[in-house]
């Protein structure tokens, strides 16, 4: 009954087959897919908001740590300094006015460049309080009148010494030299002891940093909706700065929430409190300080529950627009494809010379052309075949005639070395040496690959030949370690760097040097190729290391070009060749390559 019905089906129009197919195995398998791609895209879009949250968050710790050691470094600076300790001795103890005066007016002189030229960046102020009360910056030179040293913050202060203690408190102090409402919480306050080299406290330095530096453009990555948050707390939960902070209340759950955190300085700690606030938090790296952002968990959720929408729509659109695109295509594709089986149903023998349709698609013209002309095609398919079999072989047997044996080559040359040696010609004698080093090298990089060692040898031999021709114009040095002769190389990958070191560095000069090295890591291994020739600029060695055909080798025809593709295609864009830029006195590329012992025997001498 099944096998009746489906044999049924199968008599059915084209149309109705490719809708029936295409319903079954195109847009079912479209829908289940694209379900399944939805959760799959809300994953990775959630994924990727909190990476990208988690992220930005680093990016405000990593600029308020280095605020931080900037402030820490300029205020060292500060409190070791001999002028200054002695302009603070002088306060506390010298009685004369003028002198006073002149002390004052030292510190305030300091801490006015040590703000301009370190501190500018940050919008970073300084202000200093001795122990008798002077309280000096850039701008204020008089006597304090605040009741300090009854004060908490200030016996903190000088219980910490010269350790960085952040004390919010400090406000009030900036606030007394200021001529405008310094806010709260929109400053990060931090005060240091200053001692004498006997540990007597001279006073204490007092740094105001700015929120907005330190919060800088990284809150707009994160700051979509307006009710975000971000605080720097200090090690009990105490607010030192925000940026749209909340009330206290916010603070006191987060501070119950935070006794179990375990903070790690390169990962973000993620999650939400009571049901009712997401939150991130990560340590900041010297000062003990945590950076905590949150966000409503509904705001949060509305944001990954958007996307998700936006996903869903998207694909309900695209069944749908899938659906009448079936429908649409599946009676056009059919009609031209009947017509043509009712015509050939009517031939006698099958086969007619059919009319292009005047309505039709170009696929339906193309069909109609190809089978008129299919005869023809064969038969032209016959000869092409035909002729290439002739010119492959042809080829063949020229490739094959052209071919000299290496050893043929090698063997030749060796002779006319020994009847040099015969007649007591040096220089022919040394000069066949270098090519049969060379023949040599060449004969055993059949695969392509040879040693460090072997390739000194090539290189050797290539210098000798190249001094001869030149009349020693130039000193070349090989100071390559032996223990890296046995680590693989490319063949010919020094050559073509020295090559070009001689005909466009040293060659006309009268006291040339060409200078081979090596340095040893613990993965790879960099060889440098000095001359002190002239130098070239960065856009034109980029020329020759990233386009083909500039400045080829005469002896390889291997360019550098060439030399740093291969060396890229085999070991990776990390490995290749590397112009020196800095190199004022000379020329000098460096070439990369991983370790790799070879199983090539040890060097032939």
């Amino acid at each position: 009954m099944r096998k009746k019905k489906l044999l049924e089906f199968h008599k059915k129009g084209i149309r109705t087959q490719l809708i029936v197919y295409i319903s079954i195995f195109v847009v079912l398998p479209l829908c289940l897919g694209l379900m399944v791609l939805n959760i799959y895209l809300q994953k990775v879009m959630s994924d990727s908001k909190v990476r990208f949250d988690s992220s930005s968050l680093l990016q405000i710790k990593n600029n308020a740590d280095q605020i931080i050691e900037v402030m820490n470094y300029s205020t060292s600076m500060m409190m070791v300094n001999r002028d200054v300790l002695e302009s603070l001795r002088l306060l506390g103890e010298c009685s004369d006015s003028y002198e006073l005066y002149r002390a004052r007016s030292g510190l305030s002189g300091r801490i006015a460049d040590l703000e301009s030229s370190v501190l500018n960046a940050v919008d970073g102020k300084i202000a200093i309080l001795t122990s008798d009360g002077y309280l000096i910056s850039s701008y204020h030179l008089s006597k304090t009148t605040l009741d300090y040293e009854k004060e908490s913050w200030y016996d903190t202060i000088l219980e910490n010494g010269r350790k960085i203690t952040f004390q919010p408190e400090l406000i009030r102090v900036f606030r007394a030299m200021s001529n405008y409402t310094i806010k709260d919480h929109q400053h990060l306050y931090i005060g240091r002891s200053i001692q004498d080299y006997s540990g007597r406290s001279l006073g204490i330095i007092m740094v105001q940093l700015s929120a907005s530096k330190i919060w800088g453009n990284y809150t707009e990555a994160l700051a979509r909706s307006g009710q975000e948050a971000f605080y720097i707390l200090d090690n009990e939960f105490h607010r030192l700065i925000d940026y749209n902070g909340r009330d206290a209340s916010f603070l006191n759950r987060l501070s119950q929430k935070a006794a179990g955190w375990k903070l790690d300085q390169k990962h973000v700690l993620r999650g939400i409190m009571g049901g009712t606030d997401y939150y991130m938090a990560v340590p900041l790296e010297h000062s003990g300080n945590i950076l905590v952002y949150s966000i409503p968990a509904s705001n949060y959720r509305e944001e990954l529950s958007g996307i998700a929408s936006g996903i869903l729509v998207l694909i309900v659109l695209l069944v749908f627009l899938t659906i009448l695109t079936m429908f649409y295509f599946s009676g056009k594709l059919s009609r031209p494809l009947i017509r043509m089986v009712d015509l050939l149903e009517q031939s006698d023998s099958g086969i007619l010379r059919l009319r292009d349709e005047e309505v039709s698609f170009g696929e339906m013209n193309k069909l109609i052309a190809s089978y008129n002309k299919a005869g023809e095609r064969i038969e032209e398919l016959i000869r092409r075949v035909k002729l290439e079999s002739e010119l492959k072989e042809k080829a063949h047997y020229e490739m094959l005639m052209s071919q000299i044996s290496p050893h043929f080559i090698f063997n030749t040359v060796h002779s006319i070395q020994i009847m040099a040696q015969k007649e007591q010609d040096s220089r022919t004698e040394r000069a066949l040496e270098s090519l049969g080093a060379i023949l040599q090298a060449v004969y055993q990089s059949k695969n392509g690959m040879t040693t460090v060692g072997q390739e000194t040898i090539l290189l050797q031999a290539y210098v000798d030949i190249m001094q001869m021709r030149f009349g020693d114009s130039f000193y070349f040095y090989n100071t390559i370690p032996t223990e890296l002769y046995l680590y693989e190389i490319p063949a010919f990958t020094m050559q073509p760097i020295v090559e070009n070191a001689i005909l466009h560095g040293v060659k006309d000069m009268k006291a040339g040097q060409i200078i081979v090295s090596a340095v040893e890591y613990p993965d790879n291994f960099v060889i440098s190729v000095f001359d002190n020739g002239e130098s070239a600029d960065k856009e034109k060695m980029n020329q020759l290391l990233e386009e083909p055909n500039k400045n080829k080798s005469a002896f390889t025809g291997i360019g550098l070009y060439n030399v740093n593709s291969r060396l890229k295609m085999l070991y990776g864009e990390s490995y290749g060749l590397i112009f020196n830029e800095k190199s004022m006195t000379g020329f000098e590329i460096w070439i990369r390559i991983p370790k790799g012992r070879s199983h090539v025997s040890c060097i032939d001498h």
